[in-house]
Order: structure tokens, then C-alpha cells, then sequence
């Protein structure tokens, strides 16, 4: 995984289906099929979920993505695949300069007492060379202070301050040793060594070719431990310390690998229905939660629904997608690949998260028939984890840029995504690029790992039987402007016409943002995954937002009209603004959920037709979901938060600063 993120996605892409149509009027899905029964049958009585972690974690280690246990394990898989008489092939997906492997390492203080040290390194970073012992010294700050300590950092270990937040020394991008680390390397300090936090967080640092292989090692010690050794030399005690680190590199280019298996469709062979996660891990552990606790139930749910002598219409694939950890870089490479496959996925469904059970998903409206039938079975699955289905009217943003995990990279192209609901007690930052990602995490929660497994192969074969693709509408937000209101009753969500009445949706903006964009600055995509969810917290639904202070209110409720100032802090630097009579020649107020400026930093929304205002406010966004709120809104119902989203870039680019506004109003004067 690359940043912190949810614990859980199913990510869905499918076929672009015609205006209209359903694919659930004669659903030939029926909890009788005897396949489906095998696979309920064999999903409880025989799942070997854990077997394949166990091969995985235990047999070959971390992954990293050009390292010879990732070579190994994917060589594995293949075979395994084979041996259920899945078709499977290794899909090239990208190439490192220089490969690394990662050995064992010890690490003990000497004096003043004997102690084992706790401690990682970075991947990509250097080992030692054999055993070392030496005394430890604080690092000089300066490079110009290396001179005089030359003696002192000779054969000895330095503390360097900071907290280390698991990147490499010099930065997880950087593959060359800052200028002071380089003197100090001349000057025969055996290593660095600095302050982390427990659990360990280990991720890495970056070589791009031989020649500049690191020389020295990147010591990250627990805090305490870090602060016990410095108070000694503090008190002007001598400490020494013994390192065995042995990191590993491999002259490259070397390739690495996605690995893909299928049964083939016999009536739509050429539409597909993947399972997706990572088989890449950062390898100072072993990467059994991430993403091994993800990859391994869609590994068993194919081999489900292979043993049950499944025969779907449509091809079921599974990807192991490789150097996710590097930046989503394998299920990118695939869809690259594969042109012709992208209009054909009609459902992908990756995993990536934290060891828990499935205990529902949430769709769009128009899917609701069609998964309601899937999910029968579901419901009563498992008396610890019965299913739900939720149905979302809210469309959601495609991704901008791939973070996070690998559904990102599908959704970039518009394949749907799927929030799905797990259950599970673990707290996924425990094992998160960690020195805790093992097996032994994952063991308390074997039954929900089989219980995910076995949910994933009902769904995945029910949707490769669909007779049609599921539609596509009311899955994302087409490009344009869009206003969230989230008030006191619920959240509204409207278009804002920002092409055909600009000057009353750039003042609409200015009023929510402040001048200029968001936080007077300009707009900008989406930022990466902050920390994650607990374990459980579907991608975009994760528990209601902090309480904070409302933004503004409804001010009154008549004349068919919610009528709403707001009022933050960051609102009122906004001058308000007399605008000059316009109208929308695209837009009339010709039924509820229409947006309008009245005036200075007023807005309304129509709760009925309302033409009289045609000739006075100009019409800026009508209702795209939550009618039903609508219809709720009261007077001094507060307005929580009104967030504005960009989808596109003529969106992104629609200026609202000052200059620009001014000549809004010229154009308009």
C-alpha cells in the first residue's frame, strides 16, 4: 500500500451498457444452482484461505517489487494457479535499475550493559559489513564540524535527530547521500542511527544504478532505546554498539511481474470480471496483512469457483498486481497493456486493507435489482457476519491521479467503484508498513478471512452470469462543477453552470471558498489518503465527520424557495456583491432542487417549480442527488459545510480570484 487508506475496496468497472437499460428484468441467478451451492459448500467446509498466506508470508517473505522473493513468490502463484486448472500466465508490468534482497539483521548494545536492540532499515539501503562494533557519537549538525570530529567518527556509530517516519535517510526518492552523510561516509562512520516509534514503519529509499549503491547504513532504533543510549552519552558514558545488517543488491535491470489467472467465459469470453490486490510488500516483514490478508481471498475464490466446476459467461481473472507499493505502478502497467480489455471489464473487485470480513457493499440505485439477487445467499451466510446491502443515490468522483491502492488506477478510467462494509476488530496502522506485517496478525482472524473469500467468489460469480452490464449511470459525477451542502437534515448535491452563468458561480464560489479557491488559494485536485479508517470503513464512507461550528443557515422556508446565507469566518472576508440582472439561457427554475445567487452572499434552492424568478436570479445548478432532503429543509436548519468539487480539468481552471472576477463583472457591465 502505498499511503495510508481504507481498509477495504471493491472496486467494480463495467461495459458501457445502453441509456436505460437494466440487466436484472430476468436475472437467471438462483440460490438452486448447484455451482453456487458447490461454492457455498466448499467455501465453508474446505477453504484454504490461509494456506496460500501461510505459502506466501511465511515461504518466501516480503515482496518487493524486484527482489528474488518477489520472483519467487510469483513463480509460485503461476504454478498454483496451473494446478487448478486456471489458465495463468506472468504479465511484464515495469523494471527496477538495481534489484535488492533483504537478509536478517541483529543488533546489540555492548556498553555500558549487554541489551538486543529493536530496530529496522530502510529497503534500498546499506548493510554492514559483517559484524561491526563501535561506540556511538551525536552526529555533527554542519558539514563543516565533520573535520573536527574525523577521529570520533571513525569505526563509530552516529545519532542523527529527527523522527523517522520510515524513509530512507536522504528521502524515499533520493537516491543520492546528502553532502553531510557523504563526509561523514568518508570519514569511516560506520552507520547512522535514528529515533522511530513503535510499531517500526519501514518503507525505502531509491537506487537508480549501480554505481550509487548506499555505503552507509540507515539505522532506525525505538524511541526508547534511541533516547536510553543518548542520556548515557548525555551523562558522558561511553556506549558501544554491535550491527549485523545484511542488505542485498542485485545488478539490474531487473523485471517484475503481474500475476494472471482465469476460467474463461463461455458465452462472453471477452468481458471479464476481475479480482484484484497486491502481491508487492515492503519486505522488512512480511506482508501478510498488506495486502497478503487482500490478495489471498480473491486467490481462493477463483479456486472456488474452478473446484465447483464453475463455467461463468463472462471470464472471471484474478491479477496479483506488483509494485503497488511504488506507486500503483503494476495495475497501471496492466490496464496500459491491455487497451482492449478496458472497455471489456465489466467488474473488478480488489482488496486491500486490514484482515476482515465482508458484511455488505453499497450501489448505486440502478444497481440495486441485480446485487439484491446476488447477494441472496449472502444474508445469511455466516450468523457472525450477516450481509447488508446499502443503496448510495450520492455519485462519486473518479480519481485524479492513482493513490492509495490499486482500484484507484481503474477508477481513473471510470471503471465504478464499490464501497464495501467489513467487520474487524484489528487496527490496520499496527501492521501498516510495519515490522508487525505477519502471519501471527493475521491468524486471529482466519475466520473472517474465509468468510471474505467466500463472499468474494458469490459475488464474483454471480456478476460474470448478469445477463447484461450493469448501467453506468449515477456511478460518478460527469466532469463539471458541483456543490455538497450538507445541512442539519442532509446533504444536497447540485450541478453549478459555471459555462453558461460564470459571474453567479464565481461569487457562489467566492462565498464557500473565499477568494481565489479553497482556503484563498487555487483550486487543486484531491489529496492523497490520509491515515486510514478503522479496519471495517468502506473508501468514501468513513463515519460522520468531526462536529464543527456550521458555516451558515436557512434563513426561511416559503414561496417555494430554501433561502441560505452563510456565514463562516472565512465567508465574511468575502465582499458581497450586488450582481447585475443576468439569467441562464440553459437553466430555468423549473421544478425543485434548482440553485441560484439572489444576492450578496445569499443562494436559494427551489422546492417547487418557481418561473417568476427566471427574470430576477440567475439559475446557477439544479439537484443532482437528495431530493428527499430537499424536501426536509426547514427555517434555522444549519448548513454544516458547502464543498465544492472539480471534476476536469475545465473545472479545475475555473477562476474565481480577484482579477479574474473583475473582469467577470465587466464583461457582464
Amino acid at each position: 500500500m502505498r499511503r495510508f487508506r481504507p481498509a477495504f475496496i471493491l472496486a467494480l468497472g463495467l461495459a458501457v451498457s445502453a441509456a436505460g437499460s437494466s440487466p436484472t428484468a430476468d436475472l437467471p441467478f438462483s440460490t438452486d444452482d448447484p455451482v453456487l451451492q458447490k461454492i457455498l459448500d466448499l467455501g465453508k467446509n474446505d477453504n484454504r484461505v490461509m494456506t496460500w498466506l501461510d505459502i506466501a508470508a511465511n515461504r518466501f517473505g516480503g515482496r518487493y517489487s524486484g527482489s528474488d522473493a518477489y520472483a519467487n513468490a510469483a513463480a509460485w502463484a503461476l504454478w498454483q494457479f496451473k494446478q487448478w486448472g486456471c489458465e495463468a500466465e506472468l504479465d511484464e508490468a515495469g523494471e527496477v535499475p538495481v534489484g535488492f534482497n533483504r537478509g536478517p539483521w541483529f543488533g546489540r548494545m555492548t556498553k555500558p550493559v549487554e541489551k538486543a536492540l529493536t530496530f529496522g532499515t530502510p529497503t534500498m539501503t546499506a548493510g554492514t559489513k559483517g559484524v561491526e562494533r563501535g561506540p556511538v557519537v551525536i552526529a555533527p549538525a554542519k558539514e563543516e564540524e565533520v573535520e573536527a570530529m574525523r577521529a570520533k567518527l571513525k569505526g563509530a556509530w552516529a545519532l542523527i535527530p529527527g523522527e523517522s517516519n520510515g524513509m530512507a535517510r536522504d528521502g524515499r526518492r533520493n537516491s543520492q547521500m546528502s553532502p553531510l552523510v557523504r563526509k561523514m561516509a568518508e570519514a569511516g562512520c560506520l552507520g547512522t542511527i535514528q529515533m522511530t516509534k513503535e510499531p517500526i514503519r519501514m518503507l525505502d529509499g531509491q537506487v537508480l544504478k549501480w554505481e550509487d549503491l548506499p555505503v552507509l547504513p540507515d539505522i532506525k532504533l525505538t524511541e526508547k532505546q534511541y533516547n536510553e543510549i543518548k542520556a548515557y552519552i548525555d551523562k558522558g558514558e561511553a556506549v558501544e554498539l554491535e550491527f549485523d545488517i545484511r542488505n542485498w543488491f542485485k545488478m539490474g535491470p531487473v523485471k517484475y511481474h503481474n500475476v494472471v489467472a482465469w476460467i474463461p467465459g463461455t458465452t462472453h469470453p471477452d468481458e471479464f470480471v476481475i479480482l484484484g490486490g497486491h502481491f508487492d510488500s515492503y519486505d522488512s516483514s512480511t506482508g501478510a496483512v498488506d495486502d497478503g490478508s487482500g490478495f489471498t481471498p480473491g486467490m481462493e475464490a477463483l479456486r472456488l469457483i474452478q473446484a465447483a466446476g464453475g463455467r461463468p459467461k463472462r471470464t472471471v481473472m484474478m491479477i496479483l498486481f506488483a509494485a503497488e507499493e511504488n506507486g500503483i505502478l503494476g495495475s497501471q502497467e496492466w490496464l496500459k497493456r491491455h487497451p482492449e480489455k478496458q472497455g471489456k471489464t465489466m467488474v473488478m473487485i480488489n482488496r486491500d486493507g486490514s484482515p476482515s470480513a465482508i458484511v455488505g457493499v453499497t450501489v448505486p440505485p440502478l444497481w440495486e435489482s441485480a446485487f439484491a439477487k446476488i447477494a441472496a445467499p449472502l444474508k445469511t451466510l455466516h450468523p457472525q457476519f450477516p450481509f447488508e446491502l446499502r443503496v448510495d443515490e450520492y455519485p462519486r468522483t473518479k480519481a485524479e491521479r492513482p493513490t492509495g491502492t490499486d482500484s484507484s488506477a481503474f477508477s481513473m478510467l471510470g471503471i465504478p467503484t464499490l464501497s464495501v462494509q467489513t467487520r474487524s476488530d484489528y487496527v490496520y496502522s499496527r501492521a501498516w508498513h510495519t515490522l508487525l506485517d505477519t502471519y501471527n496478525e493475521v491468524v486471529p482472524y482466519t475466520e473472517h478471512q474465509k468468510h471474505s473469500a467466500l463472499v468474494t467468489a458469490v459475488l464474483a460469480y454471480g456478476l460474470a452470469n448478469l445477463p447484461a452490464p450493469l448501467p453506468r449511470e449515477g456511478v460518478y459525477l460527469p466532469e463539471g462543477l458541483y456543490a455538497d451542502i450538507a445541512t442539519g437534515t442532509g446533504r444536497v448535491l447540485t450541478t453549478l453552470d459555471f459555462k453558461n452563468a460564470p459571474l453567479p458561480t464565481a461569487q457562489f464560489l467566492r462565498v464557500v471558498e473565499g477568494e481565489g479557491g479553497p482556503a484563498g488559494g487555487p483550486a487543486k485536485p484531491p489529496a492523497p489518503a490520509g491515515p486510514p479508517p478503522q479496519a471495517g470503513v468502506p473508501a468514501g464512507m468513513a463515519g460522520p465527520r468531526p462536529e464543527t461550528a456550521p458555516v451558515g443557515k436557512i434563513l426561511e422556508v416559503k414561496d417555494g424557495l430554501a433561502s441560505v446565507l452563510v456565514v463562516s469566518d472565512l465567508q465574511k472576508s468575502v465582499a458581497g456583491v450586488s450582481l447585475p440582472k443576468t439569467t441562464n439561457p440553459a437553466l430555468k427554475h423549473d421544478g425543485p432542487g434548482v440553485l441560484g445567487m439572489s444576492y450578496e452572499n445569499r443562494f436559494y434552492l427551489t422546492l417547487k417549480k418557481v418561473p417568476g424568478l427566471d427574470d430576477k436570479y440567475p439559475a446557477i445548478g439544479r439537484l443532482v442527488a437528495g431530493a428527499g432532503i430537499l424536501a426536509k429543509l426547514k427555517k434555522d436548519d444549519p448548513v454544516r459545510s458547502v464543498r465544492i468539487i472539480r471534476v476536469g480539468q475545465a473545472a479545475r481552471e475555473f477562476k474565481t480570484d480577484n482579477a479574474s472576477f473583475k473582469k467577470l463583472l465587466e464583461n457582464v457591465r
